[in-house]
């Protein structure tokens, strides 16, 4: 028995079936048609494609005639050493640079690969990976430098707006110097893969690799997830609610927590539908089915629910940019699947109830949320520094304050906009608000540069917009793996964009 014979297809395929000849999808898309035709459309439609004057800058052209006299230095070398074993062995390592990207993008396996072989580079091996894909980005351009240009995109400049408020937080504000580099290292250091993907990232084929190099990572982590479903793997109690009934498990393959595991099928689950819509060989099209649909079973049985947040904002951005008119029958087969599961229907459920906001009142989410507003009160404008609350430096430290006569200890605030409004304060909070704005508008100007490998834009823009919603409710940031693959894929975006803009 094949998925199409099976009766879950069949109906739904007979409810789009009916919505496409339905007179609501009719209307909806004049109402489209009208809106099209608006002010309001033309303004927003001018302000999408708006491409910044990147290219024109004055530092760029610098960089790209610092570019072109390296070039000419790099000719003079080869021709003293293009006999040498070394100059082979290593343009033969340059050939292959595309293998470390995709042990970087495999980052769940190699780092549990890492953990459970070389323990003592458990901490650090991303670090040395990106000093020597530093290094390999060199002696790319040392072998391939003809022609070649700075890459830019407009994300560059948000980043470096971020991280110039996030060093001059720290430097302002840091009753621990030594506690508030740690911090500022928790929050910059792993963007710095944007820049080094973006550059190595060098043609769509590449990009279009690296994720389906993701999918099958994440594809296979979902396979395990449901085994652990199926088995019921033993989790710790404080998992669930005390008062919570109905989740035997919450899955988490080979990470450590659930909510981890569903903030990658939230960021992958959107970029394996668009490998689909993508793919036109039969065979592959339904791996890529198979394995989203893998991906979003386990995210279920992550029972995380703001994993689940962030992919209800997922699907309606893809919804969105690939055909406006089927939010509805979208939303209603959303709606249907918390009906229908009742596992996922009780957890949202409990999530609303005199219950949960009692249990959430007396050490979860909502009262870590309160308490940390009352020291975010203690400095407004720019936060008690770095490091200093809500976060996992905080925690290793041990930091407390004195709050109402009282003492606090820092927890996990749930909630990366309001660390880092803590720890920031409405300085920093603003800077990580415009990033991630950012960050999403560039990602739909990126979209609609051109109609080439459309949908897996679509789902990587979408994939990213998951992430941030995620970040609401959880420290997904202050997680390396999490913040990697955020990071490097924003660059796979980009570098789509850059080579259309070029």
């Amino acid at each position: 028995m094949t998925v199409k014979d099976s009766l879950v297809y069949r109906l739904v395929c007979m409810f789009f079936a009916a919505y496409d000849s339905s007179t609501l999808k009719k209307a909806l898309g004049s109402l489209g048609a009208y809106f099209k035709s608006s002010l309001t459309y033309t303004l927003l439609r001018k302000y999408i494609y708006k491409q910044p004057k990147i290219y024109s800058s004055g530092i760029v052209n610098l960089f790209n005639y610092i570019l072109k006299g390296f070039g000419r230095l790099c000719d003079s070398v080869i021709k003293l050493v293009s006999d040498s074993l070394l100059f082979r062995l290593l343009k033969k390592l340059v050939s292959h640079k595309d293998i470390f990207l995709y042990i970087l993008v495999a980052y769940p396996f190699t780092d549990f690969v890492i953990r459970n072989t070389v323990g003592g580079l458990a901490g650090n091996w991303d670090e040395l990976f990106f000093v020597g894909l530093t290094l390999l980005l060199v002696l790319d351009f040392f072998y391939n430098h003809e022609g070649r240009q700075y890459v830019v995109s407009p994300l560059n400049t948000a980043i470096l707006v971020f991280l110039a408020v996030m060093t001059g937080c720290w430097f302002a504000v840091s009753p621990d110097r030594k506690i508030g580099l740690e911090g500022l290292r928790a929050v910059c250091e792993y963007i710095f893969w944007f820049f080094l993907v973006l550059k190595l990232c060098d043609s769509d084929k590449l990009a279009k690799r690296l994720c389906i190099c993701l999918f099958i990572v994440i594809s296979l982590m979902a396979v395990h997830g449901i085994y652990q479903y199926i088995v019921a793997v033993p989790m710790p109690s404080s998992w669930v609610d005390h008062n919570e009934a109905g989740v035997r498990t919450r899955v988490y393959s080979i990470l450590t927590s659930p909510n981890v595991l569903g903030d990658l099928m939230t960021l992958t689950a959107p970029i394996g539908a668009g490998l689909f819509l993508e793919e036109k060989n039969k065979l592959k099209k339904a791996a890529y089915a198979i394995g989203t649909l893998c991906i979003i079973a386990t995210l279920a049985f992550t029972f995380s629910r703001g994993a689940w947040l962030g992919f209800v904002g997922a699907v309606l951005v893809f919804v969105m940019f690939y055909d406006a008119r089927y939010l509805i029958p979208v939303c209603v087969l959303g709606l249907l699947a918390v009906f229908l599961v009742p596992e996922i229907g009780n957890r949202i459920s409990y999530m609303l109830s005199p219950e949960y906001i009692e249990s959430s009142m007396n050490g979860g989410r909502l009262i870590r949320w309160l308490d940390g507003l009352k020291v975010w009160a203690y400095g407004k404008a720019t936060g008690v520094g770095l490091g200093h609350f809500g976060g996992a430096v905080a925690q290793n430290h041990g930091m407390a304050y004195l709050v109402a006569d009282e003492y606090m200890e820092t927890f996990y605030m749930d909630n990366y906009y309001l660390k880092t409004m803590i720890e920031t304060g409405v300085v920093g909070l603003i800077a990580f608000i415009f990033l991630m704005y950012q960050v999403f508008i560039n990602s739909v100007r990126a979209v609609k540069s051109s109609e080439e490998y459309k949908y897996i834009k679509i789902g990587i823009m979408s994939g990213l917009f998951g992430v941030i919603a995620h970040n609401l409710v959880e420290n997904i940031f202050e997680v390396p793996m999490a913040s990697t693959e955020f990071w490097i894929f924003a660059a796979v975006l980009m570098s789509f964009w850059y080579r259309r803009r070029k």
